[in-house]
């Protein structure tokens, strides 16, 4: 079991390339990227996608590469707009003309403030970006799930304690699962002989009474759908081959559905007690299994 969050940065450089990325991630439903790139590995995007989607399937990943080629790739890098170099340089001089005054360094004034030297789009070998890049890619993932992954069983260790309490609560309401009818049929008996003397009925409508409210009252069906569910919720959470976060989540509503029917068929302090302290238990699990891939 693996959490979302989760944590990997990868520095490298050698004499062609030097390289520093960056994930991290934290909890969505759904697998969120956002990859920024340097302008000269914008075509690798959705490779990169495809490779960091194959190995994780839920979160919001923050994605950051600085990539540079630190190889010498000739004397075209750099070139200079001729046209508009020769304009600015014919400004200057009709300023000094005009002002009778001149430039220490008109070249200066023209490197340094004007912008006509610009740097080369260089033609690169995307097929050696990608190899290398992708390369890298998977490297850096392999620690970023290990972090998921460590934090995942700090977890389920937490979540697993939690269940255990939640099981013990159910187990208390199923022994008052019987008393429910037995103190509902109790207290109609006593209020029945108190006006006997004033109203006649009959047995057997006091029998069909308390038969429909047995029938009203039964939680047997909550308790035995609950029991599967926390068979179910105890799988999931020992599952380490495949992300459970979603199902786990489903689960967890079943039982809280489960928990409120019970709740409301069961007129008994007792059992809405322990309700409220199973409820209570449950948000605790929901909190913590919000971050499970």
């Amino acid at each position: 079991m693996r959490s979302m969050t989760g944590y990997s940065k990868l520095v490298y450089q050698d004499e062609n390339f030097s390289l520093n990325m960056q994930i991290k991630s934290v909890n969505n439903k759904n697998l969120n990227l956002k990859i920024k790139l340097p302008y000269n590995l914008n075509f690798l995007e959705g490779a990169i996608r495809a490779e960091i989607a194959s190995k994780v399937s839920r979160g919001s990943l923050d994605v950051k590469i600085e990539f540079n080629d630190l190889r010498d790739m000739g004397n075209n890098i750099f070139d200079y707009d001729e046209a508009q170099s020769k304009a600015y340089m014919n400004v200057l001089l009709e300023m000094e003309n005009e002002f009778q005054e001149k430039f220490t360094n008109k070249m200066d004034i023209l490197v340094r403030n004007l912008n006509v030297i610009k740097k080369n789009d260089v033609e690169i070998d995307e097929e050696e970006y990608s190899s290398f890049i992708l390369g890298k890619v998977r490297e850096m993932l392999v620690p970023f799930i290990q972090t998921r992954e460590d934090e995942g069983n700090r977890l389920k260790k937490y979540l697993a304690e939690r269940v255990e309490i939640l099981e013990e609560k159910i187990s208390e309401i199923k022994k008052y699962k019987n008393v429910v009818v037995e103190n509902y049929k109790t207290k109609l008996l006593e209020r029945l002989d108190a006006i006997r003397g004033d109203i006649e009925f009959k047995e057997e409508d006091i029998l069909k009474e308390i038969l429909l409210f047995t029938d009203k009252s039964d939680i047997s069906e909550e308790i035995s759908r609950l029991d599967s569910h926390l068979v179910q919720l105890k799988k999931d959470l020992d599952t380490n081959d495949e992300p459970v976060g979603k199902k786990i989540d489903f689960i967890l509503q079943e039982i809280y559905r489960e928990l409120n029917t019970t709740g409301v068929k069961s007129n008994l302090y007792e059992i809405s007690k322990l309700i409220v302290e199973s409820k209570n238990e449950l948000e605790k699990i929901r909190e913590q299994a919000m971050n499970i891939e």
